[in-house]
């Protein structure tokens, strides 16, 4: 199932290993804060508990938006859609 996970991770270095755990499940980066990836319910589950060990007790959140094949068909886009890079990412 199509997956988007968004998050919103004040801590520099946490929210650089939430973002190359997604990476560690082929999830790809599509904005700065928002991975899309395909993962079935286990995984995802799987996914989820890693990261809330990660998070315990630190402030912000992730957020999983699990979509059909058919509702994920009907995103749409305004501007330029490009893959953004790991090297486009400013960690401070």
């Amino acid at each position: 199932m199509d997956t988007i996970i968004i998050y919103d991770i004040s801590d520099n270095s946490l929210r650089a290993r939430v973002a190359k755990v997604l990476l560690d499940y082929g999830c790809i980066r599509i904005q700065k804060s928002a991975f899309w990836g395909i993962m079935n319910h286990n995984t995802r589950e799987k996914l989820r508990l890693r990261l809330e060990r990660m998070m315990h007790e630190k402030e912000g959140n992730i957020q999983f938006y699990p979509m059909c094949s058919k509702c994920f068909s009907l995103k749409d886009s305004i501007g330029e859609i490009y893959e953004v890079e790991e090297e486009d990412v400013s960690v401070f």
